[in-house]
């Protein structure tokens, strides 16, 4: 009895020993390319710096709508001053008390002065300002979208290059399986002295074998790469593991024609918006330069309060006194600025400016069909490659099986083991870079039509509706 309660204890202890480690381990979660790209998205340094450029352009509209309201102006300054008395008349002379050339005693004195300045018109000088800095603001909400772009391209080549490098292992342990019955066959031929395999036939292999395990090295240190650059660029450390899925996605021919690629790029690129917004900016800024060489019309309210206790304020409405005044009274009035040169230069400036953006607007115009046109034409390029090269390896592998039942019924020979495997190899590997090239040239597409805009339009999640 005493011998069982020792033994339930102690299975007791191992299994509370063991539990956490089968409970708390977890397995790593499957994130599809999609999944990437939303947490790439959110995570990135590159994209929230872009949204920190579009709350800055915000702010500088902000500013320019801050010049239609009153500004107020005060200023206050104090300090020491000779004590004064008010003169007085005594028959046809002024008496100073005391005598006026000479100080008597030292106090102190404070003076408020405070304007506000409202504009009533100025030829546009705000407006046009105003105007320019909502197309900024356009500009950099573009150029964040762009930067999507970039992060979206970049993820989509790191995941579809981990998903070839772990297609790439699985292609090694399958041709070491087959290596490995090859060897087995040639050591057992050899022993009974078959006429079927020669001495060489070893070495071939031993070849074989090299270039697979060199192939292998390769495809590890790939996986490595791409899956180090995901983390990085999802946010994960180093506690943080996934999977992705281990197949890549079957081919399909570009949609649509190269015509339309080229219109959906004229239309959804950020880079033509930033140019159109830009050029409209650029020529408010011109309109707003020129507005600069006419005046401001205004409306002011100028007030100030001074007073000094040593001194006896002037009741004289002719004698104006700094240290002892109070008053307020509205005015209207014009502010024009002259200068000889510097107002024309700026004008020319901006002018410059906006022929520099049209040209680099043409430039576009030439550049991005081109680029469409090549990313459409390695698509499409790809696609074809891989279906060609599909049919390829899939017969070269009933070729390579049909060689080993041949063999082990004494119709072939191992040369015929070794050409089916090096073509089965051959064009296997073929086929998946030309797989992964296909899948690397839809998302190139995508970022060069602009397409992924759509993509990313169509996942964010409604705005919810008012209760």
């Amino acid at each position: 009895m005493l011998y069982r309660i020792r033994f339930g204890a102690l299975f007791l202890a191992l299994a509370i020993l063991l539990t956490p480690l089968g409970v708390g381990a977890k397995e790593a979660p499957t994130l599809t390319l999609k999944d990437l790209i939303s947490k790439a998205l959110e995570f990135s340094p590159e994209v929230k710096a872009t949204k920190a450029e579009t709350r800055f352009a915000q702010e500088q509209q902000a500013e320019v709508k801050g010049y239609y309201y009153p500004q107020l102006n005060v200023e206050a300054v104090g300090g020491l001053v000779p004590n004064a008395k008010r003169p007085f008349v005594s028959g046809q002379n002024i008496i100073y008390q005391p005598n006026n050339n000479r100080i008597s005693g030292i106090n102190v004195f404070g003076h408020l002065d405070a304007t506000v300045f409202q504009p009533l018109y100025t030829f546009g000088k705000i407006a046009h300002r105003e105007r320019a800095a909502a197309r900024n603001i356009k500009i950099k909400e573009m150029g964040e979208e762009a930067k999507r772009g970039e992060v979206i391209a970049r993820v989509a080549e790191a995941y579809y290059g981990l998903v070839l490098a772990e297609q790439g292992k699985d292609a090694v342990r399958e041709a070491r399986t087959y290596l490995s019955d090859t060897r087995e066959r040639i050591t057992r031929l050899l022993a009974i002295n078959s006429p079927n395999v020669k001495e060489t036939d070893k070495y071939r292999l031993a070849m074989y074998e090299g270039g697979v395990e060199k192939f292998a090295a390769q495809a590890e240190e790939g996986a490595k790469v791409a899956y180090e650059a995901l983390k990085a660029m999802i946010g994960y450390g180093p506690g943080q593991d996934f999977k992705v899925p281990q197949e890549l996605p079957n081919p399909a021919a570009a949609p649509g024609t190269l015509d339309q690629h080229v219109r959906t790029a004229l239309e959804l690129r950020p880079e033509f918006t930033q140019l159109k917004e830009g050029l409209v900016a650029r020529q408010l800024l011109v309109d707003a330069a020129r507005a600069d060489q006419y005046p401001t019309f205004f409306a002011a309210v100028t007030s100030a309060i001074a007073g000094a206790p040593g001194r006896q304020p002037a009741r004289d409405p002719y004698i104006y006194d700094y240290f002892n005044t109070i008053y307020a009274f509205p005015v209207v009035g014009v502010k024009w600025h002259f200068d000889f040169g510097i107002t024309k230069a700026k004008i020319r400036q901006a002018q410059a400016e906006l022929e520099q953006l049209q040209e680099n607007e043409r430039t576009a115009l030439m550049g991005i069909p081109v680029e469409v046109a090549q990313a459409y034409g390695k698509v499409q390029e790809n696609y074809k490659a891989s279906v060609g090269l599909e049919k390829s390896y899939v017969n070269a592998r009933r070729w390579l099986i049909t060689s080993f039942s041949n063999f082990d019924m004494g119709l072939g020979k191992m040369e015929d083991i070794f050409q089916a495997f090096e073509r089965y190899g051959t064009f296997r590997g073929d086929y998946l870079l030309a797989l992964y090239q296909y899948n690397l040239g839809v998302a190139q597409l995508e970022k060069s039509t602009g397409a992924y805009r759509r993509t990313l339009a169509a996942a964010a999640p409604a705005p919810a509706k008012a209760k």
